[in-house]
């Protein structure tokens, strides 16, 4: 190895050492860890709560105690949609199984694994390193990967977004690239598209695999189209058949599950509306808008009150889809795609000696207006939703136009800066990293936990859960009230879904009602249970030997709350001084023993 090389190689690792800490340090001040308390999930209420008792269930130590009386093993049919976050938790549990520790982590470190896969492949296509950086840095902790961290935290997990881009360039540029026959195997990039499309496949619960395919399907059409050959699109197509090989085992149990009549998760238990694909579908708007105000205290107060009036008026079609704010450098390679689909140009893509600038763009052009034919609302999504509802939530193609945008702007901004010398370059350099500091700056505040809050609730649900043991018995079953589905039943009154998920997380002895897959014995005896007036209600429980009922007051109408805790208290015989009290008043346990 040449004295070169070996400076290379130690400015690429000092680059990299660098953005690890450039992370860092912006999670550290702009997520506020100081206030964090390891030991508690940084999240606990709605979708926070189901990642929560994902962890758990990843040791087995929570599924055993959900959806009893009547409880049932798990199905075999259960797909493996993220197998990444199954082995990060894995992993860590080697070292600790603290349900805070591994769940806080998981969330933290998923901006490094964005920022380190953006770096990389603005490295691999051209970009130097300080650029790289910069955008790697910005699309790390992009405004949908922060708005998304509050609750989908498999989803703000866009690693292998940057390399769905690069392989459709690959399959654009390279005409040696996914190419079957003699000496397929003797090619890198070919071993590595194998490499991604294992990640693309196990990454983003099925919506990112399938805008992936959906690409390299818009890359494979312009191929053929301006070649006029089919063989022209045979690398999309066989990089697809890729990632489908790699899909197959984790979603064949659902196909068998679907055979015999069982199901799964994925199938049993979640209506899926056909319009579902509409009101999840991508907002322009909301690429453009920033909640931040662009970095204006005034103006952020006033797209406040816009972003309210859409909540207001337009109920359920204002939603997710406000995720999606694609950052001020963002927004001006967004832009400027679009405006160069006015611009034609000989799309020469792996006909020259090297990728040009203007090939690339036309492409990244292409595809961006793909993501919004297909993804915006009452477009082409919504047609395919019809058939196919569980992807549903187009919005979430958002981190691929973002990365079109950074991508396009970094290597425009790569071929000035090569292009130009002496103190034109100096001046478009510092412009263009105080554009890019201020940009950055501007996006971060979409991520900040409520700390304390969760943490007095997750302390006082242990301490509740802990004088509930103290007076039951191992493997008691506790009956939970209100009755919720699971999964995906919505908010009843001011109780967030999920929320009966908080007593079984604080307890390693005791059986719960809630937890079992939807339409399952449990869960119809669970629903018709809970419907029954508080003295057969009652009855039901001690035939079916339920040591108590776990009562949330917040599921229930205000007006409603004290008469229900009163009338459960008259039909389960016991005083008020036997009823354990949860220290919000909100939460309260009824023995019926």
């Amino acid at each position: 190895m040449t004295l070169n090389k070996k400076q290379n190689l130690w400015r690429e690792v000092l680059t990299v050492l660098l953005l690890v800490a450039a992370v860092a340090a912006t999670e550290y001040f702009c997520f506020q860890l100081w206030r964090l308390d390891w030991r508690v999930p940084m999240l606990y209420g709605g979708d926070g709560i189901y990642w929560v008792g994902q962890v758990q269930r990843s040791y087995g130590e929570l599924t055993g105690s959900l959806g009893w009386p009547f409880y049932q093993p798990p199905s075999p049919y259960e797909p493996n949609y993220d197998l990444i976050y199954d082995a990060f938790v894995a992993f860590v549990g080697l070292f600790t199984r603290d349900t805070g520790i591994v769940f806080n982590l998981y969330v933290l470190v998923i901006p490094f694994a964005n920022a380190l896969a953006g770096y990389a492949v603005f490295r691999m296509t051209g970009m130097r390193r300080w650029l790289s950086f910069a955008f790697g840095l910005t699309f790390g902790l992009c405004p949908y990967v922060q708005q998304r961290l509050a609750g989908h935290m498999m989803l703000a997990a866009v690693e292998f977004v940057p390399f769905s881009v690069l392989l459709c360039l690959w399959c654009a540029e390279d005409p040696t690239f996914g190419r079957p026959g003699k000496g397929f195997f003797r090619r890198p990039r070919n071993w590595l598209a194998i490499a991604f499309a294992w990640g693309i496949a196990n990454n983003g619960a099925a919506y990112y695999p399938y805008f992936t395919c959906f690409f390299l399907c818009i890359t494979a059409l312009c191929l053929i189209l301006r070649d006029r050959k089919l063989s022209a699109g045979v690398p999309c197509l066989l990089t697809i058949g890729e990632i489908v090989a790699w899909m197959i085992p984790d979603f064949f149990p659902m196909v068998l599950g679907m055979i015999a009549g069982v199901g799964s998760t994925l199938t049993n238990g979640v209506y899926r509306s056909p319009i579902g694909a509409d009101i999840y579908s991508l907002r322009i708007s909301s690429l453009l808008l920033s909640p931040n105000g662009y970095g204006w205290d005034k103006l952020a107060k006033w797209l406040k009150q816009y972003f309210h009036l859409l909540a207001t008026d337009e109920g359920p079609m204002y939603n997710e889809n406000a995720y999606g704010y694609l950052g001020i450098v963002g927004i001006v390679g967004f832009l400027v795609l679009l405006v160069l689909l006015f611009h034609t140009r000989p799309w020469q893509a792996g006909k020259t000696d090297k990728p040009q600038l203007g090939d690339r763009l036309w492409l990244l052009g292409r595809l961006n207006v793909a993501a919004l034919l297909l993804a915006s609302i009452a477009s082409f999504g919504g047609l395919i939703g019809i058939l196919v509802r569980y992807i549903r939530g187009y919005n979430r193609i958002s981190p691929y136009i973002a990365f079109f945008a950074l991508l396009a702007a970094g290597l425009w901004a790569e071929r000035y800066l090569r292009n130009h010398a002496g103190r034109r370059k100096q001046v478009f350099a510092v412009v263009l990293a105080l554009v890019l500091a201020y940009g950055y700056w501007e996006q971060q505040g979409l991520f900040v936990p409520k700390y304390e809050e969760v943490q007095t609730m997750w302390y006082q649900d242990q301490a509740f859960m802990d004088e509930v043991e103290a007076v039951t018995q191992e493997n008691d079953v506790i009956f939970q009230l209100p009755y919720m589905k699971n999964f995906e039943n919505g908010s009843l009154n001011n109780m967030w879904d999920y929320t009966q998920l908080r007593a079984p997380l604080h307890s390693d002895k005791l059986h719960f009602s809630y937890g079992a897959g939807y339409g399952t014995e449990n869960d119809v005896w669970y629903q018709q249970t809970s419907e029954l007036p508080p003295e057969e209600m009652v009855k039901e429980l001690r035939a079916q030997g339920v040591a108590g009922i776990y009562l949330n007051l917040d599921g229930y109408a205000v007006e409603d709350q004290q008469q229900t805790l009163n009338d459960l208290i008259t039909a389960a015989g016991c005083s008020r001084d036997d009823v354990i009290e949860h220290a919000s008043g909100m939460i309260y346990y009824i023995p019926l023993e």
